[in-house]
């Protein structure tokens, strides 16, 4: 009697052991941001356990199991559904995200007409990029997003904002369709609800700026996003005397009036804030 019931605590053991496997393997996995003072290490798409290992796996419900806790500000988490390694970002369920090149920065007419419009900005890329262009450290959007050269925020922005192409003049139209068209495709497989506003090359209307700002909007209205031009507003707004030495850049008081202008086409653009899937593999 006592071997029997030896022998029946083992099979329960080893089965929950084998469940508590599964379960961990079903989890985000959470790591320390560099900008926290972490290493960054992306994990493997696998899991700890395959469905090789038992042929009765656990399955993880809503109705039996919590969802995970939140991770702190400054985490890394590995998302299993994408396998992508996300960084958390406080209040990202409030704010814009915003992929572009320098004109996208905290103190640019993007970055100033955002908080006008009442969207915070949380800002990815680089000076110097575009779609297709790297600047020698950071690759084009979509290759530095894959390759992890900037971390996409955890979570579900109420907006994506997606900025840039002013760096991609001298590229072929084609190759800036494709890259435009990987980053969206990107995108809405981390934020498949989140609504994205393309903005296209500010400029004075003419010239290959505004060439590569017809190139977005064709692909903008193909993709079934909103598309908002600056493509002229150089002239219109009387801008092109707020530009700097290069002939590209506008002066602070140039991205003071353009921040104005922006916040009100952007408001007429505003989308509600959408909820996205709970970083855990579920079966109803």
């Amino acid at each position: 009697m006592r071997g029997k019931a030896t022998r029946k605590w083992a099979r329960g053991a080893l089965a929950a052991a084998v469940s508590a496997v599964l379960l961990l393997a079903a989890a985000p996995a959470v790591l320390p941001d560099p900008g926290a003072g972490g290493t960054a290490s992306v994990l493997p798409a696998g899991g700890a356990a395959s469905a090789e290992a038992s042929p009765e796996p656990a399955v993880i419900r809503p109705s039996e199991t919590a969802p995970p806790a939140a991770p702190a500000a400054g985490s890394l988490v590995y998302m299993p559904q994408t396998g992508r390694t996300m960084s958390v970002v406080p209040g990202v369920e409030d704010s814009a995200l915003v992929i572009g090149d320098s004109q996208a920065g905290p103190d640019t007419w993007v970055g100033q007409g955002l908080e006008q419009a009442g969207y915070p900005a949380i800002i990815r890329g680089a000076g110097g990029t575009g779609y297709v262009q790297g600047n020698g450290s950071v690759a084009g959007y979509a290759r530095a997003l894959e390759a992890h050269q900037w971390l996409l925020p955890w979570g579900t922005p109420r907006l994506i904002v997606l900025q840039g192409g002013g760096n991609d003049t001298a590229h072929p139209a084609a190759d800036i369709r494709t890259e435009a068209l990987r980053l969206i495709g990107d995108l809405r497989q981390s934020y498949p609800s989140v609504r994205i506003v393309m903005v296209g090359v500010i400029g004075d209307g003419t010239g290959r700026r505004s060439e590569v700002d017809g190139v977005l909007a064709a692909v903008a209205a193909e993709q079934g996003i909103d598309f908002l031009t600056p493509g002229d507003w150089w002239a219109r707004y009387g801008l092109n005397g707020q530009l700097r030495p290069d002939g590209r850049h506008l002066s602070p008081e140039g991205h003071r009036v353009a921040a104005g202008v922006f916040a009100r086409e952007l408001a007429r653009m505003m989308p509600p804030a959408v909820p996205q899937a709970r970083p855990y593999r579920a079966v109803p």
